[in-house]
């Protein structure tokens, strides 16, 4: 089976390298570099020749759309690979395997026919208001090159403000080619098939519409591939859809055990059982200094 991991860092060298090398020796990894961050420490580390560094780098802010932006960019860098793949992961810099290689690909060839991607739509009513509202404000995003960070993003944040004083609010829908379609969501975190990763590459550079919807939105990072996913039917129908009331991101995460609240915890040894109680595939997050007798443990279990 040809496994392509695409990875997001930004800080950690060291614990990038312990994923890496904990995965499929045989994969290829697909690794965007935050723009702000000193490639160095990485290169320096990290020089197998099945990592490829991406050398057109995005300048990431948390929030906006730059962070899909490095998303198609890692997905285009597999996609154009001359190697076909079965299945192509996304995961962070920050995440950990919790299962051996060999269960990895066992439990794959399982999945035959499945895209390993969660999503809710959120336009509908059992979805609980606070929940809408965080999507129904229209967040508009500047980036003027003669600004720095901080003052394009308090432009940012007057111009969110303004409008919600206005009661300007976003539709949870918008149109593609004449049908509706409506806003899910779902996490950052995922397995598909290359063939899909190729027809989302492709839907979000060709339909103009996808970007400019999502341009001012919320969280597009994590709703911008579910919602291309779940309003194609020959997709959706691979994909997980989870129904009813709003569970939590960590339930729309399918391979990943995360503690979200009340902010994203870093797992250490403490952890190490329930780690291998939860049955998932990966955990994040994971950080050097903090996790080595972690990684320890897993790795001695692996």
């Amino acid at each position: 089976m040809n496994i392509a991991y695409l990875i997001s860092a930004h800080t950690d060298a060291p614990q990038l390298k312990r994923l890496i090398e904990a995965l499929h020796p045989d994969a290829h990894f697909f690794v965007h570099i935050d723009k702000k961050s000193d490639m160095t420490p990485f290169t320096t580390l990290i020089h197998q020749e099945n990592v490829h560094f991406l050398s057109d780098r995005i300048n990431v802010r948390w929030g906006t759309i730059l962070e899909v932006d490095y998303q198609m960019a890692l997905i285009k860098a597999a996609i154009d690979f001359p190697v076909p793949f079965d299945r192509i992961f996304f995961l962070s810099g920050m995440d950990y395997p919790l299962w051996s290689n060999e269960r990895i690909t066992a439990w794959l060839e399982e999945q035959s026919g499945k895209e390993l991607l969660c999503g809710i739509c959120m336009d509908t009513d059992t979805i609980n208001p606070q929940q809408r509202n965080l999507y129904q404000c229209s967040r508009p995003f500047f980036h003027f090159g003669a600004l720095n960070n901080q003052w394009n993003q308090r432009l940012s944040i007057l111009c969110r403000k303004t409008k919600a004083l206005l009661g300007m609010r976003k539709k949870l829908h918008f149109t593609v080619d004449g049908r509706m379609w409506h806003l899910y969501k779902g996490s950052a975190w995922w397995c598909i098939s290359q063939d899909f990763a190729s027809y989302i590459y492709n839907m979000y550079v060709c339909k103009p519409e996808i970007r400019r919807y999502f341009v001012d939105s919320f969280g597009q990072a994590e709703t911008i591939i579910q919602t291309i996913a779940f309003n194609t039917p020959e997709w959706a129908s691979k994909c997980l859809l989870v129904e009813g009331a709003y569970p939590g991101l960590a339930a729309l995460t399918p391979l990943h055990f995360i503690i979200y609240e009340p902010v994203i915890k870093v797992m250490d040894e403490t952890d190490y059982d329930t780690l291998m109680a939860s049955g998932r595939m990966f955990t994040r997050k994971l950080i050097s200094g903090k996790s080595d007798k972690l990684v320890e443990r897993l790795h001695g279990r692996k």
